[in-house]
């Protein structure tokens, strides 16, 4: 069986790229467990390492937010001039949590609220985060309002946003939905399984 190892930024870039790989490229495994670098920084300092572990080892795929900066900008920054066919950057605009609140149906499942309070485009919003937040105070579910949102600071994530987040993102999240309303997720996926269709 083919595999690939993930690297994201945080647990929630981990998360994600674990499940658009079951979708993608259904029939490939991971290569070790997911690698979070803990912060956008160190996982750029490290792509110089992952492009030759790509061509040597394994294909590669990494996940990290653009951050509001612009992704072709990223690009030139963080990849060598060299390409390598076996390593994926891919770039959520401009967080994570944008891709997250893509699949609203799932979401508002998950958070107990009425889908029409989640916003129709994600990518347009500057702050995925705090919005991601924002519901999560409106939720029906006592845990989501108590463990999401931090008991001191309402803009703070808590002490289980990470534990929650990446639980929707195995349990309930569909990342095809998700692609219809988040154009970078949308080409995160098509460009992985377009390779997963060449290597047959």
């Amino acid at each position: 069986m083919n595999r690939i190892l993930v690297v994201g930024e945080d647990d929630l870039s981990c998360a994600l790229g674990q499940k658009i790989l079951s979708v993608a490229l259904p029939n490939w495994s991971l290569a070790g467990p997911l690698i979070n670098t803990r912060g956008v920084t160190k996982l750029s300092r490290s792509i110089p390492r992952y492009v030759k572990q790509a061509r040597f080892v394994q294909p590669v795929l990494c996940i990290a937010d653009t951050d509001q900066d612009c992704p072709v900008k990223l690009l030139s920054t963080w990849m060598p001039m060299r390409a390598e066919k076996n390593f994926f950057l891919r770039l959520a605009v401009p967080e994570s949590e944008s891709w997250v609140l893509a699949d609203r149906e799932r979401l508002a499942e998950f958070f107990g609220i009425a889908v029409s309070q989640i916003p129709h485009h994600p990518e347009q919003i500057s702050d995925p985060k705090r919005e991601v937040l924002r519901l999560a105070r409106k939720s029906k579910v006592r845990q989501i309002r108590e463990e999401v949102i931090s008991q001191t600071n309402i803009n703070k994530q808590g002490s289980g946003y990470n534990l929650h987040l990446c639980a929707f993102v195995r349990d309930k999240w569909r990342a095809d939905r998700a692609s219809e309303r988040s154009p970078s997720l949308a080409r995160a996926l098509h460009r992985l399984a377009k390779f997963g269709e060449q290597q047959g």
